[in-house]
């Protein structure tokens, strides 16, 4: 036996409200990031860990930026406003300690890994520091496995083309796989 019925039908549609944006842009990091032809310092705004923003591979804004082409001697110029970048030119990015009032939920979004003292030779760069692997993962080989674009290194001195480029601000630098030539595992930390 089928039963057949009728629904009583809404007196007028609402309409449905527009869309927001959130209102928290995110947090602000400031990098400072070099190509194959030039160097970019500036902000970029994420929800996220600046390597998850880079690894997402989606263009990326970077506000207030400064833009100096390595082959020249000039000023670093300042475009006016903001410049979107593709992740994928980078071949290194700095990044700066963040606010400490967030530790605590970075330290809980953290996993554990064990810590390996390496340097890292590309091209036109070496660092030393240290990279945060899954135990039983070899340093040496951490460019050739993984999805990651940016391996992330804490603790860096690092030197573009033989000149210092880090400071006592820098807390991480990301560095692309495919920029990297070699990693080398050291048996103790060396000092910076």
């Amino acid at each position: 036996m089928t039963l057949w019925f009728r629904r009583p039908s809404p007196a007028t549609p609402s309409p449905l409200p527009p869309p927001t944006i959130a209102g928290a842009p995110g947090t602000p990091y400031f990098i400072r990031a070099w190509t194959e032809d030039f160097y970019i310092s500036g902000f970029v705004r994420s929800q996220d860990r600046l390597s998850d923003l880079l690894n997402a591979r989606e263009p990326l804004i970077v506000d207030e930026p400064k833009l100096h082409a390595l082959r020249s001697s000039g000023w670093p110029t300042r475009p006016g406003g903001k410049v979107v970048m593709d992740p994928f030119d980078f071949d290194l990015v700095l990044g700066q300690a963040l606010d400490p009032a967030g530790t605590a939920e970075r330290l809980a979004r953290r996993i554990h890994k064990v810590r390996y003292p390496v340097v890292v030779e590309g091209v036109n760069f070496e660092i030393l520091g240290i990279i945060h692997l899954f135990a039983g993962n070899a340093p040496e080989y951490a460019a050739h496995r993984g999805g990651q674009l940016f391996i992330p290194f804490t603790e860096p001195t690092v030197r573009h083309q033989q000149r210092l480029v880090s400071d006592g601000h820098t807390d991480v630098v990301l560095v692309n796989r495919h920029a990297i030539r070699s990693i080398r595992q050291l048996d103790s930390p060396q000092p910076h």
